[in-house]
């Protein structure tokens, strides 16, 4: 027989096999579909499947052959041999399987017992020589670990395995296709069982006996890895190893793609195991998500039977190390399990010797053969005596000095055992703990602090040292806030608001402020609303200044949370700003001025953001309103955006993220960025909100804001329709849900969609998300300052669609005239060009046109007016102008590098922008001239004109 040594068996994998797969098992990040009893551990063990069936060919071809197969527990050998069973009996090979047991390691030759126990109860030739061979194995002459045996009993010994090899001989000749001997978990066998394996294999009985034996290698006892040793040493056994399972393999097992997201992760923290992949697949896809896996879940009651044998001392080490973690050491589980040292040593080194735990980092370190088992371990453990066993291990841990991000589980954990004296614990690990990114621990650890502040009723509970006496809180919120935790938020809140029950009102109402601001920004205005009413209840009416910036905040959430505030709220604040701060004075303006512009008081709000502009600009945020500075220019922005003021509408929002990053207001992230990223897009600079809309959307879906998410895909879908390119991804695609009835639909995410659809063409999709499915002479009026812009997009998309927009047109005209801004009145010329379009009149459009790109100037507007006037031109046959005289400054210098022969990086460097900006304006340039090549630029630059 051949000798085949694999070091490294798993780097081959089998090629997918990801046919008809029904039942799926729906988990994040995952879909594993698997049918019962047709996914097989071959599909990922394949290259190991394939050197094991070497023993069927060999039995069917009358030849002894022998193979070792080994690997950690859950690697697979059982599923293997459970195979290469079936693929035996397929070939007509007799197939006799053993399977060793812990608790019955005493039993001579137990496995080869129940192995021939499938012969011994019938007839025939092969069934009275292995009932004969049972009988003999029953009864060995004696015990095979007696150390110095006498000559006689050794000779007897020989003999007996001599008989027992001629008896094992006549069952193979009986078995005419050859027999298949499966030995698995041999790691647990007796030494009978081992000493007949070495035979077998150093002396093969011929006729066609193929054995595959199975066992972890860790804890094979030296016997056994020796006789094998001595099997390859004279080329009677192969050997195949179980590795971890590659990236590839994992993710066949799964049923998944290799660049699923959340799959590598799965893959490393299972080690390649199969057993714990699938183990941590089924945690993820649990609905709580626990670490914890159940008593009664079949996971834990397999990595258990390993532990059920263990004496009482064994039992309790191993808790006492699951206590301390997944990795430890002597002194500390002999500190929990309150053992001697020298005990412990000896109890882990048992452990160690089934493999339960193995070395790890350190001179001194022990860890266990995985988290799982430590998890599982834990959980076994009774609560009572955890809790006791956790103040052990933090008592310990303390007297070591060990860092507060060690101590802090210890204290949460140990129950009704900690003491005030940890919250100094609790507080400081919460501090480590945000910039190492684990903003969840943080705020768990801050929030027991707090709870253990309110149980200390001693003299010095209200000493500075007290974790709410410092922005600590808040700073843990933020993080929150950012990533979209609001479970853990609402526990936090909870927990803050009743330590400072009994606190000053100035410091109650600075804390309330702060959190309603950040409840705010996550879009629960109405949590934030009855934070601000409660701080407002329990105001001194004595500190006027505070009051006056709570009810400015109450009106302010309202923004944040995505709301226009109504203008009668807004101007009820005159009564209470008379002795407000100037960072309060000038957020209220803005309020005023960005409720006067949806209002259509333009005269009124262009006083208010003026006023407002005035006394924010000159200022740094200070207390008592220094928290919402950010959000008073992000107001202001967003109401200078409103009158069509993008310039410093820009600015502000740009002051307003500066100060949001200074300060750490991570919440505030998607607000601002979406408000930038339309700025920048109705500016009419592309590149510049495409790269915003991008940041918007992943700070808006960090932190659960999924309108905010829409918003940002809006300006994205609009700015690449604007650019001359369309993504069949785009979430415009679909009518949003709500457009059949009602008014207009004048949200921005509307118009942003609807002037994407008419970019593509597709006036009927516009027209549904503008306009009701019902009688249109039955809806509202959009907010005046949005309206002309509204009813310019229906006129185009009634227009395009062959309807009647002759009303649309008036409306137009009368919204723009309402409002008296250059912008509107672009839009109702727009509207007029429309029409005139629609009426075959393409000069008299091509004039609509240009004077409202006059009016609208280089916004994004004003383009589409520049564009459309172009089109009408062409159409009306009219003599064209220079194409090159309709490109900007900008757009002029990118096609006369381009020309020159410089690619799209060298621009950029050239002219210190993005690639993506160049790539923009060469999209702008090519569209202007009527060409789609860079050859053809360079023909028109360098031609005569």
């Amino acid at each position: 027989m051949k000798v085949l040594l694999r070091s490294n068996p798993s780097a081959v994998h089998s090629p997918r096999l990801r046919s008809g797969r029904s039942c799926s098992w729906a988990f994040p990040a995952f879909r594993w579909q698997k049918t019962a009893g047709t996914h097989h551990q071959s599909t990922v063990r394949g290259a190991e499947f394939e050197e094991l069936r070497h023993l069927v060919r060999a039995a069917a071809a009358g030849h002894d052959a022998a193979a070792e197969l080994t690997g950690d527990p859950g690697s697979g050998k059982t599923g293997l041999l459970t195979l290469l069973a079936r693929e035996a009996r397929q070939h007509g090979v007799l197939v006799l399987r053993g399977l060793c047991v812990e608790a019955e390691r005493g039993a001579p030759f137990r496995p080869f017992i129940e192995a021939l126990g499938s012969l011994g109860g019938g007839s025939g030739v092969r069934a009275t020589a292995a009932a004969g061979l049972i009988r003999t194995l029953a009864e060995p002459p004696q015990d095979p670990d007696t150390v110095e045996p006498e000559a006689g009993s050794l000779t007897r010994q020989c003999q007996f395995f001599a008989e027992i090899r001629r008896m094992i001989a006549d069952c193979v000749a009986a078995s005419p296709h050859g027999l298949l001997l499966l030995l698995d978990d041999f790691h647990w066998a007796d030494a009978c069982s081992v000493q007949l394996l070495e035979m077998l294999m150093r002396w093969p009985v011929g006729g066609g006996l193929a054995i595959a034996v199975a066992h972890r290698p860790r804890q094979a006892p030296l016997a056994l890895r020796v006789s094998v040793r001595r099997g390859v040493e004279l080329g009677t056994v192969e050997q195949v190893a179980l590795g971890p399972l590659t990236l590839c393999q994992s993710a066949e097992l799964l049923g998944v793609e290799v660049d699923e997201p959340g799959l590598e992760r799965l893959h490393e923290g299972s080690g390649g195991n199969p057993l714990y992949l699938t183990a941590l697949a089924a945690v993820e896809r649990s609905a709580d998500h626990s670490p914890g896996l159940g008593a009664r879940d079949t996971f834990t009651a397999r990595l258990l039977s390993e532990y059920a044998l263990l004496s009482r001392t064994e039992r309790l080490t191993a808790h006492a190390a699951a206590v301390l973690g997944n990795t430890f050491d002597v002194d500390a589980v002999a500190a929990v399990a309150e053992l001697g040292t020298d005990e412990t040593c000896r109890v882990l080194g048992a452990l160690r010797k089934r493999d339960l735990i193995r070395s790890a980092t350190g001179p001194d370190g022990l860890s266990f053969r995985h988290p799982l088992l430590r998890d599982c371990l834990y959980s076994e453990a009774d609560p009572c005596w955890r809790a006791a066993a956790h103040r052990r291990a933090l008592d310990h841990l303390s007297s070591l000095g060990a860092p507060p991000m060690e101590r802090a589980p210890h204290v949460v954990r140990s129950g009704a055992g900690a003491r005030p004296s940890d919250r100094e614990v609790l507080t400081a690990a919460a501090r480590a703990a945000l910039p190492a990114g684990k903003v969840s621990l943080a705020a768990h650890w801050l929030t027991f602090a707090l709870r253990l502040h309110r149980a200390d009723h001693s003299p010095t509970a209200g000493s500075g040292n007290d974790p709410e006496s410092c922005a600590l809180w808040l700073t843990v919120v933020r993080a929150l806030a950012a990533d979209g935790d609001t479970e853990r938020i609402r526990a936090l809140v909870r927990e803050i608001l009743a330590v400072l029950a009994d606190r000053p009102s100035a410091q109650r109402s600075a804390a309330a402020a702060s959190l309603a601001l950040v409840q705010a920004a996550l879009g629960r205005v109405e949590d934030a609303r009855v934070l601000l009413a409660t701080a407002l209840s329990a105001q001194d009416p004595a500190d006027r200044t505070e009051a006056a910036a709570l009810h400015v905040q109450t009106q302010l959430v309202g923004v944040l949370a995505g709301h226009v505030p109504q203008r009668a709220d807004v101007e009820a604040l005159g009564r209470h700003t008379e002795y407000a701060d100037a960072v309060t004075t000038g957020g209220a303006l803005a309020l005023r001025g960005l409720s006067a512009v949806f209002a259509g008081d333009l005269h009124a709000a262009e006083t208010a953001i003026d006023a407002g502009a005035h006394h924010l600009d000159g200022l740094e945020p200070d207390a008592p309103a220094g928290g919402a500075f950010a959000s008073y220019l992000m107001v202001l922005g967003c109401a200078e955006s409103a009158m069509g003021w993008y310039g410093p509408a820009r600015a502000h929002t740009e002051r307003a993220l500066a100060e949001a990053r200074l300060r750490g207001d991570l919440h505030l992230l998607p607000v601002l960025l979406n408000l930038l990223a339309y700025i920048d897009y109705q500016a009419g600079a592309m590149a510049e909100a495409l790269d915003i809309a991008t940041q918007a959307r992943t700070a808006a879906l960090a932190a659960g804001r999924t309108d905010l998410a829409a918003l940002a895909d809006a300006v994205t879908t609009a700015a690449w329709a604007w650019l001359g390119r369309t993504r069949t991804d785009s979430p415009r695609t679909a009518v949003p849900p709500g457009s059949a009835g009602g008014a207009p639909r004048a949200t921005v995410v509307a118009l942003l969609l609807a002037e994407a659809a008419l970019a593509d063409g597709d006036g009927a999709t516009a027209l549904a998300l503008l306009l009701p499915a019902r009688d249109a002479r039955r809806v509202s009026e959009p907010a005046p300052i949005l309206a002309a812009r509204v009813y310019e997009l229906l006129t185009a998309a009634t227009a395009a669609t062959g309807g009647n927009a002759e009303q649309w047109v008036e409306r137009a005209a009368a919204a723009a005239a309402a409002v008296n801004l250059a912008e509107p009145a672009g839009h109702a010329l727009l509207a007029h060009g429309h029409v005139q379009l629609a009426r075959s009149l393409p000069a008299e459009a091509a004039r609509c046109y240009d004077e409202a790109y006059g009016m609208l100037g280089d916004t994004a507007a004003g383009l589409r007016a520049k564009e459309l006037a172009r089109t009408a031109r062409r159409a009306s046959g009219g003599v064209a102008v220079d194409s090159l005289t309709e490109l900007t400054s900008r757009e002029r210098e990118v096609a006369e590098l381009a020309a020159e022969g410089l690619k799209t990086r060298d621009i950029a460097q050239r002219l210190l922008v993005s690639p993506r900006t160049v790539d923009a304006h060469l999209t702008r340039i090519y569209s202007k001239l009527g060409i789609n090549t860079r050859a053809a630029l360079v023909r028109m630059m360098t031609g005569p004109r």
